[in-house]
């Protein structure tokens, strides 16, 4: 059997002035980070920041960031994306060899309005034995 990929969704509203912790299912086999994609609503103006984990829990809390390893984390200057009106793709190749992890999404912001977070990361799930 070849490896397999999924997209791995996220959806949902990130207040003003606020915070919010997106989770997504246990991922129970290694896998391959592909890609990220983030979209940026018009108006955001670089107010709203995207962090992405993957953490060995699925805990999601009200504020502060999650548990978790960022994945941006290895040798940019800040470990988080912003936009205004378009989207971000990130072509990030990263191997997570734990089984029984979980991806999150953690928006902070900090602009007076709500806004619409929509990430998907494209993973390639690791055959078992290889």
């Amino acid at each position: 059997m070849a490896d397999e990929s999924k997209v791995v969704a996220f959806s949902g509203t990130c207040p003003a002035r606020g915070e919010l912790t997106l989770v997504s299912k246990r991922i129970s086999t290694a896998y391959r980070l592909r890609s990220i994609h983030a979209e940026f609503p018009a108006g955001a103006q670089n107010l709203l920041a995207l962090r992405f984990y993957t953490a060995p829990d699925p805990s999601a809390p009200a504020t502060g960031a999650p548990n978790g390893v960022s994945l941006l984390r290895d040798y940019g200057q800040v470990d988080y994306l912003v936009g205004d009106g378009l989207p971000r793709d990130l072509e990030h190749h990263l191997q997570i060899d734990e089984a029984g992890t979980w991806l999150k999404v953690h928006a902070v912001n900090t602009d007076w309005y709500d806004h619409a977070v929509n990430v998907h990361m494209t993973i390639e799930l690791i055959e078992r034995g290889m």
